[in-house]
C-alpha cells in the first residue's frame, strides 16, 4: 500500500477493456455496428469495387466486468495494476479535467476516502490554495449510492475541484477520484465528468 499514491497520475499504454462494439464499418455508403476482432459479411448488391471504412465512435464504452461508463474519444482510457489486488483505471484530458477508478480486491478502500483527498490536495494547499471540503453524494442510474467528499479549492479567481467517493461489497469496492482543474474556465471538456457520471454502473452487487 505504501506505493499507491505514486501511482495516481500513471497511464498504462495498453487498453483492454473496451467493448468491441465501439467501431463503425461503412460499405458503400452504409454504416454497421461492428465488433472488433468478428468476421463480418456482406452481401454486395452489385458488381464492382467496394469502398470499406473502419472508424471508432465518437461516444466510446469502458467495462472491464467491475464499472462500465461511456466516454468521449477525446479522454482515452488507461489501465495499470498498481500492486496485487489494486487496478486503475484512468481518463484525463488535455486539460486536466478527468476520472480515476481505483479497484481493491481484499479490502474496503472507503476507510481511505480522507487519506486519499489529502494526498491529492496537499500540494496545492501547500502553495496557497484556500481549501473547502463538504460532503458529496450521487446514485448512479443502476440505483446504487456512492458516498464521499468534495474539495474546493481557490487561489487568486481560479477554481480546482476534487470529488473522491466509495463503493464497497464484500472485502472489495472502489474508489472513484474527479478532478476539474479551473472551474472558472469552462470549456466542452467539462461536460466529461457528467457524462462519466450519468452512464456510469458498478456492475458487482
Amino acid at each position: 500500500m505504501k506505493n499507491l499514491f505514486l501511482f495516481i497520475f500513471l497511464a498504462s499504454i495498453t487498453i483492454q477493456a473496451q467493448e468491441n462494439s465501439n467501431y463503425t464499418i461503412t460499405i458503400n455508403g452504409e454504416d454497421f455496428n461492428y465488433n472488433l476482432g468478428d468476421e463480418f459479411t456482406y452481401n454486395a448488391k452489385k458488381k464492382g469495387p467496394l469502398s470499406i471504412l473502419i472508424y471508432q465512435n465518437e461516444m466510446l464504452t469502458f467495462n472491464d466486468g467491475i464499472v462500465r461508463f461511456s466516454h468521449s474519444k477525446n479522454f482515452p482510457v488507461s489501465e495499470t495494476e498498481i500492486e496485487d489486488g489494486i487496478k486503475q483505471i484512468s481518463a484525463i484530458g488535455s486539460t486536466g479535467i478527468g476520472v480515476i477508478i481505483q479497484e481493491y480486491q481484499g479490502i474496503d478502500p472507503s476507510f481511505m476516502l480522507d487519506l486519499m483527498l489529502n494526498e491529492v490536495t496537499k500540494e496545492s494547499i501547500e502553495y496557497g490554495y484556500e481549501e473547502t471540503q463538504s460532503p458529496f453524494e450521487i446514485t448512479l442510474k443502476d440505483g446504487k449510492h456512492l458516498k464521499g467528499k468534495k474539495s474546493m479549492l481557490e487561489y487568486q479567481g481560479s477554481i480546482d475541484e476534487w470529488t473522491i467517493l466509495s463503493y464497497s461489497w464484500k472485502d472489495a469496492g472502489v474508489l472513484i477520484i474527479t478532478m476539474s482543474v479551473d472551474e472558472n474556465n469552462m470549456n466542452s471538456e467539462n461536460e466529461f465528468i457528467q457524462k462519466f457520471f450519468d452512464t456510469l454502473e458498478i456492475l458487482v452487487d
